[in-house]
Formats: C-alpha cells, sequence, structure tokens
C-alpha cells in the first residue's frame, strides 16, 4: 500500500477550500431568496437578463454555469410564474430569446440592496484591495477553467483582428 504524500493537506487543498466556500455562500442567503420567492439559480438567470437584455438561453446558462436541460426546465418555470418570456426572432425560428417580465425585474430590485448588503457582510475581512485582487484572481481562475474567453480578451482579440 503507497503512502499519501506528507505535503499532502486536505484543508489546503484547493479544490477541497473551493468547495466549501462555494458551499457556504449559497447556502448564507437563502433566506433571502425565499423573501423574494426565487431559488439561487432563477436568480442568477434572472439577474443576468436584467443586466445585459434579452438573451439566448445557452447565453444565459453559459453566463450562470446552468447546464442546459437545468436552463430550460427553469426558463418554463420561471415563464409559468410570469418573470420570463421566451420568444423566437420571426428572422430566426431556430433561436429563443428570453427576457425578462416585470415580475421577475421586481425581484431582482428587489433582491439587489440585500445581496449586497450580503457581500459586505461576507467580504469585511478583506481591504478594498484585497478584495479587488481577490475577485480578479477568481475570475482569472474561472476562465482558466473554462473555454470560456474574458470579454475584454475577446474584445482586445477582435480589436486586433480588425485591424
Amino acid at each position: 500500500m503507497t503512502r499519501p504524500p506528507t505535503d499532502f493537506h486536505l484543508e489546503q487543498f484547493l479544490p477541497y477550500l473551493v468547495h466549501r466556500v462555494g458551499s457556504n455562500l449559497a447556502e448564507g442567503f437563502d433566506e433571502g431568496f425565499a423573501e423574494a420567492g426565487v431559488s439561487l439559480q432563477e436568480w442568477r438567470a434572472l439577474s443576468i437578463l436584467y443586466e445585459y437584455g434579452p438573451q439566448t438561453m445557452g447565453d444565459i446558462a453559459r453566463r450562470t454555469s446552468i447546464n442546459a436541460s437545468t436552463m430550460t426546465r427553469l426558463m418554463g418555470q420561471m415563464e409559468k410564474r410570469n418573470l420570463v418570456k421566451r420568444e423566437r426572432p420571426v428572422a430566426n425560428q431556430r433561436t429563443v430569446f428570453v427576457r425578462i417580465l416585470a415580475d421577475g425585474r421586481e425581484k431582482v430590485e428587489f433582491l439587489i440592496p440585500k445581496v449586497l448588503d450580503y457581500e459586505q457582510e461576507l467580504t469585511g475581512c478583506f481591504s478594498v484591495a484585497e478584495l479587488q485582487t481577490f475577485k480578479a484572481l477568481l475570475v482569472k481562475f474561472f476562465h482558466s477553467l473554462s473555454d470560456e474567453v474574458p470579454a475584454e480578451d475577446a474584445k482586445n482579440e477582435k480589436d486586433r483582428l480588425a485591424g
């Protein structure tokens, strides 16, 4: 039987740390989502639509890290509750766009101050500079794990190719 390396410590193992932090963060605001009458996944989808306007289901799935089959089911549930509307453009009947409706917008606007307060409460252990660095590192780490190109890199690449 081989012994594990002596330099391995579970509580310092990055995937373990990320999972622990993520689990605590997701569970920590359950009451806020319940008060608004939305789930965490619904909040993420509504927030994307609120911030970026109508999106394809694929774009929402990509931006929220919700898989496609879950996204289809989620949008169906949200549409029944008049939070969103799925539409097909006349020019392209194969594409489905989702737009936020007034009830969905109200839920986002109700939650924004609450989630910002929650973030401030969570990040009180960081200085402003540390928090900016931490967020930048998380974004960099996320992009290193996915094939998604950061928006600024995509713009720079587009500019470089254009001229």
